[in-house]
């Protein structure tokens, strides 16, 4: 934010270059310390799952270790940092850490295998027989990211060093493949055709998830649920300034479940789910449910009749139940023609777009079940989905193969 304020586009960059050298310099610094734990013998058995984006028991992560907990063989020693005040992993036997603690460095630098969500293992000192994999955070052909973004010569060589520690990155699609997974510096024979494991839930029966959400919210039976959930922003064109952010979730609730109702002709109610970072955020003024505190974006997604986003890539993960996605972005043509932009144009998305209230009103009275249905898997193919709700199998394949 501090930056976004400076007035002058060329102190902006020097700022932004000289970050990213002090993070490229702490990153290497970090590294030749981490040696120090290569006195400990490696656990070719070991899995470390590397939750990075909230360090919680969640994303794809949670979906491979409850996989290989329903396996009649399991024979890996399981490790999940997860962050103090957290609700931690489910299995008894899975040996829980506090990030950036002693036994947190032991553990992952002595592990056989890491595998993460994001691109934060460059400061790991890598040993020779271990494998790391990505099962990244996000799928489908949306945002762009890394390189393609943040055109900064420290970014990417901090990027470089991110890809040439981690062996192979899964991949949601034939577009994540040939544009995402390229820009973040890996080669095609290190990209796995494999869809997400945290999207394996969405192609079985969740009916006992969708109770277990409408339990914890109370959400009448009679009642059907619909999520409001726009991704985080933060650089330009990005919501950086906590009023605008509160602008932006002026998409009105009431409106919304009205519009519902005369569609659909039954009891509706919304909730709310924002970036953790935004939970600060007062609903309480709200007719809505906040859902910003669930421990699983999977499970509420399980739960929810449809979902309202923008730019996230849960709309990819939704698409897979075929249930309606409606887009609230008013900033979208500056987002994609002067921001950060998409690599497949919005308009050849299937998902209807409104740009305030009175257009949501309007895609959602006009929604077509048959038609958009008929979208959304010429969407599937045209992005070329690898997502067949196999992906913990194809993941432990790659692991005992490496």
């Amino acid at each position: 934010t501090f930056i976004n304020n400076i007035p002058y586009e060329k102190e902006r960059r020097m700022l932004l270059m000289n970050g990213e050298f002090v993070n490229y310099l702490k990153k290497v610094f970090i590294k030749a310390i981490l040696h120090f734990f290569w006195l400990f013998p490696l656990n070719e058995k070991k899995i470390t799952l590397l939750n990075e984006l909230s360090y919680t028991f969640g994303d794809s992560l949670k979906y491979f270790d409850i996989y290989l907990h329903n396996l009649s063989n399991k024979e890996y020693k399981i490790v999940f940092p997860i962050k103090e005040g957290s609700p931690t992993s489910v299995y008894s036997d899975d040996v829980i850490v506090v990030p950036g603690s002693f036994r947190y460095f032991k553990e992952i630098i002595t592990s056989g295998i890491i595998i993460t969500n994001a691109g934060g293992v460059s400061y790991l000192p890598k040993r020779k027989k271990q494998r790391i994999i990505s099962t990244w955070h996000g799928g489908g052909p949306y945002k762009k990211t890394s390189t393609d973004v943040y055109n900064n010569y420290w970014y990417k060589k901090q990027a470089e060093m991110n890809s040439n520690n981690t062996d192979f990155i899964l991949s949601s699609c034939e577009y994540f493949s040939a544009f995402e997974a390229k820009s973040m510096g890996y080669k095609p024979e290190e990209i796995i055709r494999s869809g997400l494991p945290r999207n394996d839930i969405l192609f079985i029966d969740h009916g006992s998830i969708k109770k277990k959400v409408r339990k914890y919210y109370a959400i009448p039976d009679n009642a059907k649920f619909i999520l409001f959930a726009p991704t985080f922003r933060s650089k330009k064109y990005e919501f950086s300034d906590m009023s605008v952010v509160k602008n932006y979730i002026e998409l009105d609730p009431d409106m919304l479940v009205s519009t519902l109702e005369e569609k659909h002709h039954c009891k509706w109610v919304c909730g709310i789910r924002l970036h953790p970072k935004l939970a600060n955020i007062d609903m309480s003024k709200l007719n809505v449910i906040n859902c910003t505190d669930y421990p699983d974006m999977q499970e509420l997604l399980c739960c929810a009749d449809a979902v309202i986003s923008d730019y996230s890539s849960l709309i990819w993960d939704y698409s897979f139940t075929y249930r309606p996605i409606f887009l609230y972005a008013p900033d979208i043509r500056q987002y994609e023609e002067e921001g950060r932009g998409f690599y497949m144009p919005s308009s050849d998305w299937p998902y209807p777009i409104a740009h305030n209230n009175e257009e949501m009103r309007k895609i959602i009275l006009e929604y077509d079940e048959d038609k958009y249905i008929q979208r959304v898997k010429e969407h599937h193919k045209a992005s070329g989905s690898f997502e067949n709700g196999n992906a913990c199998e194809i993941l432990l394949k790659l692991i005992e193969q490496h």
